[in-house]
């Protein structure tokens, strides 16, 4: 059987060198998506199982719980593949565990795609949560923005603040979230350009 690595073209890369790419693009990936991934792990499982629900927020809760399961599972699915990577990195230095290259490609495109399905649902929930600010901020009353002001000698706004703390850690997670699938990406796609430039039989 010819083996599907073989190099043809002295310029393309040889199977040692993909593997290696795996390797350490697979471990920064990992790191990186799990330091980005702490705030908005954290964020969405406060508020998916810890924090009360609240009657003034019932008009796109059940949207915006799916979509943050959604996120959650594709951060940590996206963090499992990224390792996943080192694995299969692992493999093809090995030639009786090599997979072949069609395999390779698919374990990339899945990677791919789970992403850009945890971006998406990032910017549906970036959508809906600044959506719901800014309708919030346009129907004040004239003179109604006073309320944004915090109360005297102390840290807490009033109560009727349409900003608050948990609203910024909320945009603050959905842009870790976002930056983190923006990595997994940028590591699936560098390393499915490495193993398309290799030159094979395969097709």
């Amino acid at each position: 059987m010819v083996d599907p690595y073989t190099n043809y073209d002295s310029n393309s890369p040889n199977v040692h060198e993909i593997a290696q790419d795996f390797r350490r693009l697979g471990y920064v990936g990992f790191w990186v998506q799990s330091i980005l991934a702490i705030i908005p792990i954290l964020l969405l499982i406060f508020v998916l199982f810890l924090r009360p629900a609240s009657p003034s927020n019932t008009n796109n809760s059940a949207l915006v719980i799916v979509l943050g399961y959604g996120c959650l599972f594709a951060l940590i699915f996206t963090i499992y593949w990224c390792f996943r990577y080192t694995q299969i990195g692992s493999k093809l230095e090995d030639p009786n565990e090599r997979p072949p290259k069609v395999e390779v490609v698919h374990a990339l495109w899945i990677g791919i795609v789970i992403n850009l399905i945890g971006m998406i649902c990032v910017i549906l929930v970036g959508f809906l949560i600044v959506g719901t600010l800014l309708y919030r901020m346009l129907t004040l009353p004239p003179g109604g923005s006073k309320i944004l002001t915090p109360t005297p000698g102390t840290t807490v706004l009033n109560p009727g603040s349409i900003v608050t703390p948990f609203n910024l850690i909320a945009i603050q997670a959905m842009l870790s979230a976002m930056a983190a699938e923006v990595i997994g990406i940028a590591v699936s796609l560098w390393l499915l350009t490495r193993v398309s430039s290799h030159q094979s039989n395969l097709k």
